[in-house]
């Protein structure tokens, strides 16, 4: 049995590999569209780190206070 990939590990592919990915794309249904798109944006929002963490933003909160 295949292991399921680590979602956080990146997944490297050629531009070959993409250009083919973004065809298969051209052949989905509006409704499969509107599923990839999400799990797209919560792919995206996971990997998205805030740009201070909490203590620095209170640290910063602090010195103008």
């Amino acid at each position: 049995m295949m292991e399921k990939p680590n979602q956080d590990a990146e997944i490297t592919m050629t531009a070959q590999q993409f250009n083919d990915l973004k065809e298969k794309i051209n052949e989905l249904t509006a409704s499969q569209l509107r599923s990839l798109q999400g799990q797209i944006s919560q792919t995206l929002s996971k990997k998205s780190a805030p740009i201070l963490s909490s203590e620095e933003q209170e640290m910063l909160s602090k010195l103008f206070t």
